[in-house]
């Protein structure tokens, strides 16, 4: 939570005491490092849930084999969505703090540009990003809203099993796509990368240097000890 005094008039009274008029506070609630706690919730659900499913992988109870595999499904799709919604949330604040040019807006709502196009464009700019920089944040962002519209959007078209490598047997495509190890790709990529922001970005404006120092303190709390360390690979 951010406080500003946005208005405070003072006079001098007629006894030559100081009189205060109303005070106006404006307050801002950053929900970014709330998305990024959420994810980590739900990651480590997911975490458990696997060792859950693979305690009773090798048995014959077919129905906590379902269990779990189900549990899994979940938190890990919960996880993924909530990393994905800490950039909707980011997004959410720079985008009145950036200068985009005229009618861009429109044009991205007229072409029907990917949702991760538009939110690397804004970070981009609110931070000044270095060509390379770009690249990777726009393709892990590519990544991140591939498994969120997998989660938002899925096709209802029946379809065959799929292989799943953990457990070398083709099952839904949801527990593949949707597992632990996925889930802490996405979350712990998307924390690294708004860590990074937070402590090394170059703000391209006061305002965004202010909510920059906001967003640090409030990722401290969540990472005292850093940015989790993300995993090269994933399915």
């Amino acid at each position: 939570m951010t406080l500003s005094i946005a208005d405070l008039q003072l006079r001098i009274g007629p006894n030559g005491e100081i009189e205060a008029g109303p005070i106006k506070v404006n307050l801002r609630y950053d929900v970014v490092p709330t998305w990024l706690e959420i994810a980590m919730a739900h990651q480590a659900a997911a975490l458990e849930a696997r060792a859950q499913r693979e305690a009773v992988w090798s048995e014959d109870d077919e129905d906590a084999k379902s269990r779990a595999l189900e549990a899994e499904f979940q938190a890990a799709m919960q996880a993924i969505v909530a990393a994905a919604v800490s950039w909707e949330a980011l997004y959410g604040i720079l985008v009145g703090h950036v200068e985009l040019p005229d009618g861009v807006k429109q044009k991205w709502r007229t072409n029907r540009v990917s949702r991760y196009v538009q939110v690397t464009e804004v970070v981009r700019r609110a931070f000044k990003l270095k060509p390379n920089s770009v690249k990777t944040l726009r393709q892990n962002l590519k990544e991140i809203y591939r498994y969120r519209d997998l989660a938002v959007h899925p096709s209802g078209i029946v379809q065959e099993a799929i292989h799943h490598p953990e457990l070398q047997v083709g099952t839904e495509w949801r527990y593949v796509y949707f597992r632990a190890s996925n889930a802490v790709l996405c979350v712990s990529c998307s924390a690294a990368m708004i860590v990074d922001l937070a402590n090394n970005g170059k703000p391209a404006s006061d305002a965004i240097d202010n909510y920059q120092n906001t967003l640090r303190a409030g990722l401290a709390r969540l990472f005292p000890n850093g940015a989790p360390q993300s995993p090269q690979s994933g399915s």
